[in-house]
């Protein structure tokens, strides 16, 4: 690796760091629904409705006794808004490693990608640190 290649190095490790704590975030919300103790703040990282009427008028008012919404992985699945993509999605976030974890393959100059691998790269990036950005949305609620 050369003093070039730098860049490309930390931007691959940070995407790669992003990707594992959303994946641990996600995965402790995912888990609370599979486990029925659904609170308000674990719907509005999965669907990305923030307001509490809104989430109400979707799906019914929490119960009284520990205010947990009845809801189903389904039902979360059809309700998902482009800004809950942005908090975390298996499947963007697994692009995101992918790219990430080729690209810190020795490889690849090799086979003269070095321009589009550093375009997904950047793309990577882009969505990762819009995920963070948008998740500073939650933390204000």
């Amino acid at each position: 690796m050369t003093i070039a290649d730098f860049p490309q190095f930390a931007a691959a490790c940070a995407i790669l760091f992003s990707v594992v704590i959303r994946s641990l975030r996600a995965g402790a919300s995912w888990d609370a629904v599979s486990e029925g103790s659904v609170t308000a703040a674990t719907l509005r990282e999965l669907t990305g409705i923030l307001e509490f009427d809104r989430l109400q008028q979707v799906f019914g008012p929490p119960r009284m006794e520990d205010g947990v919404f009845p809801v189903t992985r389904s039902e979360i699945m059809r309700q998902r808004t482009s800004l809950a993509y942005l908090f975390g999605d298996r499947w963007l976030d697994g692009g995101s490693a992918l790219v990430a974890i080729i690209s810190l393959l020795p490889i690849w100059p090799l086979w003269s990608t070095q321009w589009w691998l550093d375009t997904l790269l950047v793309f990577a990036s882009i969505y990762q640190v819009a995920g963070w950005v948008a998740t500073t949305r939650l933390a204000r609620r």
